[in-house]
C-alpha cells in the first residue's frame, strides 16, 4: 500500500489540509515521528499540499513526488545535503536561498530531515529566518526526539506529533505478523520490514540470543552469525530488547501484554533464568552497544564483548 495514501487519512494531515484551505497554516512546521520513512513521506506530501491544488491525486510514484523526494526540484530544497545531519554550511545556504524567489511554483519550501541530529550551531543559524520567514517561504522539519531540538527552534514552529497506528489499523495495511509487531504501529517501518525477506531468520536469531545462549563456548557460533547479519544490528538489538520486555511482563504476570507472541513458548521456558536485575543490566548493555556502533567501534570486538557481558550479567544477577 502507498504510504502517502495512508498519511492523507491521518487526523494530523487532515488538519494541515484544513489550515491550508483557511489560509492559517504557519510557515514553519516541525513534525515529531520515530519512524523516518513516515516522516520523510510526510514532509514531501506536505510540500505537495502547499504547491499543488491537485496534491490529493499524487502519490509516491507521481513525477512531482519523485522530483521533490530526490532533491531535484528548484523550489523545494531538501536538506541535509550529506543525508546525515544538518551542518552550519547547510544552514547558511538555507538562509541565503530563502531570500531567492521561487522559480516556477507558488512557494519556496525547505525540507529538513532528521533535524534533531543537527549541530547546535546549525540550528542557531536558522533562528532568525524561522522567526521572520520571507514571503512565500515554508520550512518543513522532522525530528525523532523533541529533546534534541533547541527550545528556541520549537517555539518558532507549529509542532505536529505523528502517532503510531493501533494494532487493528496496522493489520489492515500489512499481514506480516512480525513486521506488524516490530513496526510498533509506524507504517513506514512496518512496510519496510514486511519487504525484508530475511526478517523471520533475523528475528529467530535475535530471540535465540536470549533463549539459547547458555555459556561462553557458544559465543563464537553466535558471534559468527551476528556478524553475518551485521547490516541488521539495530533490528537484532530491538528484538532482544522486546524479548527482555516480554520476560519482565511474564514475571509481573502480565503475559497478555507481551509483544513477541510467536515466540512466547521459548521465552516462557527461559523466564526463570533471568532475574529482574539481569533484565535491567542487559538493557543497559544494549544501550552501550548501540553507542559503540554510532562511534564506529570494531564490530567484531563489540559483538564478542556484548555476548560475553550478557552471559556474565545473566549469571551474576541470578
Amino acid at each position: 500500500m502507498d504510504l502517502t495514501e495512508i498519511i492523507k487519512k491521518q487526523d494530523f494531515f487532515k488538519t494541515l489540509v484544513q489550515e491550508k484551505e483557511n489560509g492559517t497554516l504557519t510557515n514553519s512546521i516541525l513534525f515529531f515521528c520515530e519512524d523516518e520513512a513516515t516522516s520523510r513521506a510526510t514532509l514531501v506530501l506536505s510540500a505537495l499540499l502547499l504547491e499543488f491544488p491537485t496534491f490529493e491525486l499524487m502519490n509516491e510514484k507521481s513525477a512531482e513526488y519523485v522530483r521533490i523526494a530526490g532533491g531535484a526540484d528548484l523550489d523545494v530544497k531538501v536538506f541535509p545535503k550529506n543525508d546525515q545531519k544538518l551542518l552550519v554550511s547547510d544552514s547558511e545556504e538555507i538562509v541565503t536561498e530563502a531570500y531567492v524567489k521561487p522559480v516556477s511554483l507558488p512557494y519556496k519550501i525547505f525540507i529538513l530531515n532528521n533535524f534533531d541530529v543537527s549541530t547546535t550551531e546549525a540550528q542557531n543559524k536558522l533562528l532568525k529566518v524561522l522567526e521572520e520567514p520571507p514571503k512565500n517561504v515554508f520550512f518543513l522539519l522532522s525530528a525523532k526526539s523533541e529533546e534534541k531540538v533547541l527550545p528556541t527552534i520549537k517555539s518558532r514552529c507549529k509542532k505536529v506529533k505523528i502517532n503510531p497506528l493501533g494494532e487493528d489499523e496496522i493489520s489492515k495495511i500489512s499481514q506480516n505478523t512480525l513486521a506488524n509487531i516490530l513496526g510498533r504501529g509506524y507504517v513506514g517501518k512496518t512496510l519496510a520490514l514486511a519487504k525484508n525477506d530475511e526478517l523471520s531468520s533475523i528475528v529467530s536469531f535475535a530471540v535465540s540470543l536470549v533463549t539459547e545462549l547458555k555459556n561462553s563456548k557458544q559465543v563464537l557460533k553466535f558471534s559468527k552469525r551476528f556478524l553475518e547479519l551485521k547490516e541488521n544490528v539495530d533490528l537484532i538489538l530491538e528484538v532482544v530488547s522486546l524479548c527482555l520486555e516480554d520476560l519482565l511482563k511474564m514475571k509481573c504476570e502480565s503475559e497478555n501484554l507481551c509483544k513477541l507472541t510467536p515466540y512466547a513458548d521459548e521465552l516462557r521456558d527461559v523466564e526463570p533464568e533471568y532475574s529482574v536485575l539481569a533484565i535491567t543490566e542487559i538493557s543497559k548493555l544494549i544501550s552501550t552497544f548501540r553507542e559503540k556502533m554510532e562511534f564506529n567501534a570494531n564490530i567484531t570486538v563489540a559483538v564478542d564483548g556484548f555476548l560475553l557481558k550478557m552471559l556474565e550479567v545473566k549469571y551474576l544477577c541470578k
